[in-house]
């Protein structure tokens, strides 16, 4: 008999045991149950440092004055030309207050003055005169020197590229115009440029729209491997797709 009470006992200790390691499990799953249903937090996809550059235009426009350009009275000389490396819009975003601009002049030994002017044109921003010893593209970078306000973000600035057709009179100078707006960077966008590869920030600034920055990296870049098949593939690339086919395989060949 008292075996008997003993099998008893076990057997319900048990059947006690195992009742309670399943309210247990499905006490747990139904804890955990919600969180695996609820939306999943979008994760910003990596940048492959393998994928090219693919600039994707923004959504803003500004008048169109960037091939054909103004001048007052006078006629450039046989074969001179300028051409300002400009989005197809007209405008061009940019992050910071002092971006690089990028202008293709076809002869050297010309005089070209650059102007930034606030949106209504009424304030010098910076200008700065350069002499180019190189028929090519060269890039005008901010210095302190030449400039008189800072570029604020959310606000559009005109710039303009002048070329001296008669240096002893410049009411005849040749002007080519366009546009620059300086943004805030986006919180992905920011998380993306914490890569300190140059290739990342590369295709960072090119997905989001940010062309200058987009030009002058990849021209840095250019400048550091030369023979790079690559990179020069890349710039052609970019400059076609906004239009620039003309100057698409020019050099190179100046920074002021």
């Amino acid at each position: 008999m008292p075996s008997q009470f003993l099998f008893y006992v076990v057997k319900k200790m048990k059947r006690f045991l195992h009742f309670t390691a399943l309210a247990i499990a499905v006490l747990a799953i139904a804890v955990t149950l919600p969180s695996l249903l609820s939306p999943m937090q979008a994760v910003p996809a990596p940048i492959l440092l393998s994928q090219n550059v693919n600039f994707k235009p923004p959504d803003v426009t500004a008048p169109d004055n960037r091939q054909g350009g103004t001048h007052r009275g006078c006629q450039l000389q046989d074969g001179l030309s300028i051409t300002p490396l400009i989005p197809e819009s007209n405008i061009g975003l940019t992050l910071t207050e002092s971006p690089t601009f990028f202008v293709y002049v076809s002869q050297p030994s010309a005089q070209v003055e650059f102007i930034l002017l606030n949106e209504d044109e009424s304030e010098v921003v910076y200008e700065s005169s350069l002499k180019i010893d190189k028929a090519g593209i060269v890039g005008v970078s901010f210095s302190d020197k030449g400039k008189t306000k800072n570029i604020e973000v959310g606000k559009r600035y005109v710039w303009s590229f002048a070329l001296a057709c008669d240096p002893q009179e410049r009411s005849g100078d040749y002007i080519i115009k366009g546009w620059m707006q300086r943004i805030e960077p986006s919180a992905s966008l920011k998380s993306d440029l914490a890569n300190a590869d140059p290739r990342a920030k590369l295709i960072a600034y090119a997905k989001n729209g940010i062309w200058y920055e987009t030009l002058a990296t990849l021209a840095q870049m250019r400048s550091l491997a030369p023979n790079d098949a690559r990179l020069k593939t890349e710039w052609t690339q970019l400059l076609q797709s906004q239009k620039l086919e003309a100057i698409a395989y020019k050099p190179l060949v100046q920074s002021f």
